[in-house]
């Protein structure tokens, strides 16, 4: 009897887990869920879209919510045309036939057989359709899509700028991005992984007209021709002659020795300063002897150079850290902008001993408070002896 009452104790848990009411399906960049969760989404949204199959919200929200179940499961497998994400696009076209809900979701994920959708046909009818009350997330999407097909399509402009308007980034990430646009030497190139990463800094320019002299440059945008093409004409120089069937020799870091290639002939041809964001050190193959760190910034340079004035200057003079000691400043609940403020403190720690070797104390004491502010709120870490192990080191760092 025990042993029954316990069994349908937890059918009663794990149906009242389930049963879970219709939420928004966020991007993964914002927030991050088991797979149950969205599989339970599935379930309320698909109610929802039965309830009403107008509904391009419940269309939307329910295609988020298989696309990222089968992204966390591999239900895609070997033929995606017979997934259920696949099932969902084409029971959404036979309900809101060319929509902008049917448009946006063919960006994401779209049948072998549509050579439309494959060639980004449908972006362009997702922006014609976009409704005013877009919501920031797929307008950034859209601004990024159109940037990579078309970048000298007048819309990307437009589309960054009103992604800026509605919030899409956190204060935190757009202040990070902001402080590296500024430290950059003029008409410099800045390369990083992902349009994630580089659409906070487009919208900067785009929306505020700053530094629209630095040319942001997505590395996973250099694999699209049309891109590639049209970056080589704004920069001037003739376009790359390069093959991707012969990178075939590096086995599965081919596209890494593809990028690299790509990005030479661009510094070489160009001779522009040229920054990386930190994270490329650990997906390149480039020379990482002629990267430096000038504080937040990674800059490519031939010859060696006095990389940490460079970086206490900026530290002095140009970035905005007094955000990151904000007492009244929380946390989003994007983990990102989290991790960025521990890139802070990865970063510039080093600087702190330097600037009190040269005397400067005042900067070495205001360097340091802001820092230790970021360890101290930071709720990256799940224990407290990895909190502990990262302060020590910092300290360490510090004191050196």
């Amino acid at each position: 009897m025990r042993k029954r009452t316990a069994i349908i104790l937890a059918l009663m848990c794990s149906t009242f887990v389930l049963a879970q009411k219709a939420e928004r399906v966020e991007s993964i960049i914002t927030n991050s869920y088991e797979s149950e969760w969205y599989a339970a989404q599935m379930d309320a949204w698909q109610k929802k879209v039965n309830e009403n199959p107008n509904d391009q919200w419940a269309w939307r929200n329910l295609f988020r919510a298989t696309y990222y179940y089968e992204q966390k499961t591999g239900g895609w497998g070997e033929n995606q045309d017979e997934s259920r994400t696949a099932d969902i696009i084409r029971k959404m076209e036979a309900a809101l036939p060319d929509s902008y809900v049917l448009n946006l979701s063919k960006g994401r994920f779209c049948l072998s057989t549509d050579s439309a959708a494959k060639r980004g046909d449908n972006i362009y009818q997702a922006i014609k359709y976009m409704p005013d009350d877009a919501c920031a997330e797929d307008v950034n999407y859209l601004a990024c899509r159109l940037w990579s097909i078309d970048p000298e399509n007048k819309e990307v402009n437009k589309l960054f700028a009103r992604a800026y308007q509605k919030r899409y980034f956190p204060l935190r990430i757009m202040q990070y991005n902001r402080n590296m646009l500024l430290s950059m030497q003029s008409g410099a190139l800045y390369f990083a992984n992902g349009d994630v990463v580089t659409a906070p800094m487009k919208m900067i320019q785009e929306a505020l007209g700053e530094r629209q002299d630095v040319t942001v440059i997505p590395i996973s945008y250099l694999h699209v021709e049309s891109y590639l093409n049209s970056l080589c004409k704004r920069l001037n120089i003739n376009p790359l002659n390069i093959d991707v069937q012969d990178y075939g020799k590096y086995g599965g870091d081919w596209y890494k020795h593809y990028e690299a290639d790509i990005i030479m002939y661009l510094i070489n041809e160009t001779q522009r300063p040229t920054y990386f964001s930190t994270d490329i050190l650990s997906q390149t193959v480039l020379n990482k002897d002629s990267i430096y760190n000038e504080g937040i910034l990674l800059k490519y340079s031939s010859k060696q150079y006095n990389n940490f004035a460079v970086a206490m200057h900026n530290v002095k003079e140009v970035y905005n850290l007094e955000y990151l000691a904000e007492p009244d400043l929380v946390y989003d609940s994007w983990v990102t902008s989290q991790q960025s403020d521990l890139n802070n403190v990865t970063l510039l720690s080093n600087l702190i001993s330097k600037f009190r070797k040269k005397g400067d104390t005042i900067q070495a004491d205001r360097l340091y408070k802001i820092l230790d502010k970021c360890i101290e709120r930071s709720p990256l870490f799940e224990h407290p002896e990895a909190k502990e192990a990262f302060v020590k080191k910092f300290r360490e760092e510090a004191d050196k």
